[in-house]
């Protein structure tokens, strides 16, 4: 068990590193290629789109994690209903997007962008859907190869479109372009994985099923906002050319915590399965998992914290050098986000799951505190120590979670 557990974490974490290690020379490509203002709107765009990739899962993902992984029998019923549920919900995410752009009031261009950008939700909720039934079997290799595939797509398609000088709208294009010829690949492939596709109108079980999966909905949207609600932030306070330097930095946080995340992934049947076994011997697994994690950040926290202008300057040029005190103190954070990463594996697969669920909100409540009390006073660093704030306190709410899941 140990043995697949250490297999799928390395194929996990290998290929978010070497599709990370992609889009972050995409990503640099673009700094040096756009411009310190429009390289914020580009960030700005993203993280506003990617908050509502968890309303076009809602919740389904670890629902399937959950069952499947306790019974593989149920894969042909829940899939043949989950893929029109996830394409009705795909919908309203992306009608979502457009509806918060409007309300916020943000510029025609603006929700232009998020438009066109948005549409890469579809292609991928098809292909994170095939996944999590993948993952639910532990073959975690077919989700390495998407993230992987995925990222060299859009790095191919984004340079040719940057050097071809075409606008920012259609350079958006090659995020949707990359998804939807993964979510092609994984469409023709589908049946030989052992999944085969169908199409069932069962509005009994989408009642019943999204019952069930909006605890895990409702959590996973509001990590995915905590996660970007500095970035978030910085672009409504402070405006483009902040967000451009402030996502610099905060850049090489969201490529290292998938780290962490892929380790997650790895235990989450294990864990979903102890918890109705054996207590004793999950406690001991995630006491494991984090002092792994913890030795596992540390490189990372060393790097980022003290050589963050020599990083600055060979990623991204002189002219994003501000940037550098806010990536020292955001590479600190990373043992908090190591640490952050586990708890979920057990919360999530208890019944006390929904009592936590406030505090999550209370969270989230006081990283936006911190963020309104700290970035107009001290810039793109309040933003950062606005994170580190919110982190600390996630560690001490996410670990008494799991004292109280696991002590009886």
């Amino acid at each position: 068990m140990l043995a697949k557990i250490a297999k799928n974490t390395i194929f996990l974490s290998s290929a978010q590193i070497i599709g990370r290690l992609i889009g972050f020379f995409y990503f640099l490509f673009l700094a040096r290629s756009l411009g310190v203002a429009s390289f914020g709107i580009y960030n700005f765009t993203l993280a506003f789109v990617y908050n509502f990739i968890p309303v076009a899962d809602f919740g389904l993902e670890r629902l399937v994690l959950r069952d499947i992984s306790r019974d593989s029998g149920k894969i042909n019923f829940y899939l043949s209903r989950l893929i029109p549920l996830r394409l009705f919900l795909a919908l309203g995410a992306y009608s979502l997007v457009l509806i918060l752009g409007i309300a916020l009031g943000q510029s025609w261009l603006q929700i232009s962008y998020l438009a066109v950008f948005g549409l890469f939700i579809f292609p991928y909720s098809f292909t994170y859907l095939l996944i999590s039934f993948l993952n639910a079997q532990e073959k975690m290799k077919y989700m390495a190869l998407a993230v992987i595939f995925s990222q060299v797509l859009v790095f191919v398609l984004g340079v040719i479109l940057v050097l071809l000088k075409f606008p920012l709208s259609v350079i958006f294009l090659a995020g949707v372009g990359g998804q939807l010829i993964v979510a092609l690949t994984f469409l023709l492939k589908a049946k030989n994985w052992g999944l085969p596709l169908g199409w069932v109108i069962d509005k009994k079980f989408f009642l019943k099923t999204l019952s069930q999966s909006w605890a895990f909905a409702f959590l996973l949207i509001l990590s995915v906002f905590y996660l970007r609600l500095s970035l978030l932030m910085v672009g409504f306070l402070k405006g483009d050319y902040f967000t451009g330097l402030y996502g610099s930095a905060f850049k090489f946080i969201e490529a290292m915590i998938l780290i962490p995340q892929s380790l997650a992934l790895a235990l989450f049947p294990l864990s979903s399965r102890l918890l109705l076994e054996d207590k004793k011997r999950l406690l001991k697994v995630y006491q494991k998992g984090l002092f792994v994690l913890f030795l596992f950040s540390l490189p990372f926290v060393l790097l980022l914290g003290f050589f963050p202008k020599l990083i600055i300057s060979l990623a991204y040029g002189v002219d994003y050098l501000a940037a550098a005190p806010a990536m020292a103190l955001l590479g600190f954070s990373l043992i908090l986000f190591f640490l952050n990463s586990l708890p979920g594996n057990i919360i999530q697969n208890s019944p006390k799951f929904k009592n936590f669920l406030p505090w999550a909100v209370l969270n989230s409540l006081l990283a936006l505190l911190f963020c309104f009390l700290l970035i107009p006073k001290y810039g793109i660093a309040g933003a950062a120590w606005a994170v580190i704030g919110g982190e600390v306190v996630g560690v001490l709410i996410n670990n008494l979670f799991v004292w109280r899941i696991l002590k009886k």
